[in-house]
């Protein structure tokens, strides 16, 4: 097992404490020492950095809690994080994660995002204000998937990139939303969330897998040091929606008809039918709650 070096730990609690608007005034202030101010582009609702390899890495800035743990436990023998308060490893583990790639001496570019758990706010105003890349991007990396090994392409429908990806040692598993949902279409560029270690998201019984977060840096690592790195468009999957779940095809206003919000009982957000699994209340026997694919376990 690799676990943080006690300089790294006190990184990775650096930076959990933080809030949203303090992390965001800091890496705004690290990029641009880093990248120069003149390929860093910090707004309210986001950061940009404009980097060396034709490459995206992404992460939010904020997390479900009100209010940042102020009290972290470390188990240096299982190599688990975690805070009664909640951890805040989604996704300040990704932000972690970016910040040890450009400590390696790499550049790719970079974008931090705020208000992802509402809605990829931050996300939705960067697509509006920059409708395309600032310099060729073959592809983008969001760190902000739960787990050790999985790579999520939401609806990006690009075969050979998934199998690019699967080669770094990850496996394709299924997921509802994050940023790259926002910013792929938008870009027209191929995106894939990797896993970055923590499981049970969106909870106080959050932890961090130290060992599983730390392979993947590596994994991204060597992603980004690829010679003639091949670039992957977006392709767009195109469901048909009908009574009985989905198939792909081509969708009509009148397949809509169907659909519904069914509210997750874990993470709170809203899906259709086809995307959470019923599942019969422990509380409630007589009652069925859903839940979506990322919070079943």
């Amino acid at each position: 097992m690799r676990c943080l070096t006690d300089k790294d730990y006190k990184l990775f609690q650096s930076l959990a404490v933080l809030s949203q608007d303090g992390l965001k005034k800091t890496l705004a202030q690290y990029v641009q020492n880093r990248y120069g101010e003149d390929k860093v582009l910090v707004r309210k609702e986001y950061i940009y950095a404009v980097g060396d390899i034709p490459i995206a890495l992404v992460a939010h800035m904020d997390t479900v809690f009100k209010t940042q743990p102020q009290n972290i436990f470390y188990d240096k023998d299982k190599c688990v994080m975690w805070s009664p308060e909640g951890l805040g490893a989604d996704d300040r583990a990704g932000v972690f994660a970016i910040i040890k790639i450009l400590q390696a001496g790499l550049r790719p570019s970079v974008i931090f995002t705020t208000d992802e758990e509402i809605g990829a706010v931050g996300a939705e105003k960067l697509v509006a204000e920059v409708p395309q890349p600032y310099t060729e991007l073959k592809y983008v990396i969001q760190l902000d998937r739960r787990g050790s090994n999985d790579c999520v392409f939401y609806d990006c429908d690009n075969p050979t990139f998934i199998e690019y990806v699967e080669t770094f040692g990850f496996a394709e598993n299924w997921g509802s939303f994050s940023d790259i949902s926002v910013i792929c279409p938008a870009w027209k560029v191929a995106g894939v969330n990797l896993s970055i270690g923590y499981d049970d998201e969106h909870s106080f019984t959050e932890i961090l897998n130290t060992t599983h977060m730390l392979q993947t840096i590596s994994k991204v690592k060597k992603m980004l040091q690829v010679e003639n790195i091949p670039a992957f468009e977006y392709i767009p999957a195109i469901y048909k929606y009908g009574k009985y779940g989905s198939i792909y095809g081509s969708p009509g206003w009148d397949d809509w008809s169907w659909v519904e919000d069914y509210k997750c009982e874990k993470c709170g957000k809203k899906f259709t039918e086809y995307e959470v699994l019923p599942i019969i209340s422990k509380t409630a026997p007589y009652k069925t709650v859903y839940y979506c694919g990322d919070c079943c376990v």
